[in-house]
């Protein structure tokens, strides 16, 4: 005969007496109300929500990820398939983003430098224009970012096109996550300079630093390699930042970063992701 406890069905208005009923798919302990019959279990709370994957093995596959692995070499490497790897980075990815959302808010900054960094979903954006491809989320995918110069903290990032729209989206973000007055630097784009009044207005000393190119070789475009710097130039957008601070170089080190451990941002690579919200 089944042991009687004194666990209550929490999702039953019986509170009663309940007996032991046998162990679900993971292993957890099964019981069922003596007055009304339900079933429940006692499952201790799963930061990988509905996943059934061993934490040792998400851990291991999450390190890989974020160490320069491909899906196929992590499936290949853990015995996870490719599938359960794409499941578990976008419900991770999910939480990580909510928890930062928490967490990075009203953070107190006194120089923030700001930068997007190239990747791609899908095919390159030479491809999506050939084939006349209407999808936006294929092709072209930066990857705005703004870090504090002294911590080296991502303070926001937004994935999106490098236009005027995810401009405003990224400085309304880039509001939230701060606090206070501090030196704000950019490269050039043009979308800055309005969402940055808009959303940061009198909070900021803006400036802007812009890099002329030399012409690409022909050699340069085969390598993907930037065109030399041949000129640059410090302006004053807003307020009245300090020139000598007006700087994108941390955020363009933070980027080299991202690279070298995340295999999807590589510039030649065939560990690019298919679907935007894989990278995302």
């Amino acid at each position: 005969m089944p042991a009687t406890t004194n666990t209550p069905n929490p999702l039953c208005s019986c509170r009663g007496t309940s007996v032991k009923w046998g162990k679900d798919a993971n292993g957890h302990q099964r019981f069922r109300c003596k007055q009304c019959g339900v079933t429940f279990a006692e499952r201790p709370a799963n930061p990988l929500g509905s996943h059934r994957l061993p934490m040792e093995r998400a851990i291991l596959v999450l390190s890989l990820l974020v160490e320069g692995s491909s899906i196929r070499a992590v499936e290949r490497i853990t015995g996870t398939h490719r599938d359960t790897v794409c499941r578990l980075l976008r419900t991770v990815g999910d939480r990580c983003a909510d928890l930062l959302e928490r967490l990075v808010a009203g953070v107190e900054v006194k120089d923030v430098q700001c930068d997007e960094i190239w990747g791609f979903v899908g095919m390159k954006q030479k491809t999506k224009t050939r084939k006349t491809l209407l999808d936006p989320h294929k092709g072209d995918a930066w990857c705005w970012t703004a870090v504090d110069r002294d911590s080296k903290l991502i303070l926001a990032h937004r994935l999106g096109a490098r236009d005027a729209r995810h401009a405003d989206a990224f400085c309304e973000h880039l509001d939230r996550a701060t606090a206070g007055h501090f030196q704000l630097s950019t490269d050039g784009l043009d979308a800055y300079p309005e969402a940055v009044s808009y959303h940061l207005g009198a909070r900021v000393d803006y400036g802007q630093v812009i890099k002329q190119y030399g012409s690409t070789t022909k050699e340069d475009q085969r390598r993907y390699s930037p065109a030399s710097i041949i000129a640059v130039e410090k302006r004053s957008i807003l307020g009245a930042p300090d020139e000598a601070r007006i700087c994108t170089s941390h955020v363009e080190r933070n980027n080299l970063t991202i690279r070298t451990h995340m295999k999807r941002m590589t510039r030649l690579t065939c560990a690019f992701s298919k679907k935007w919200e894989n990278l995302r």
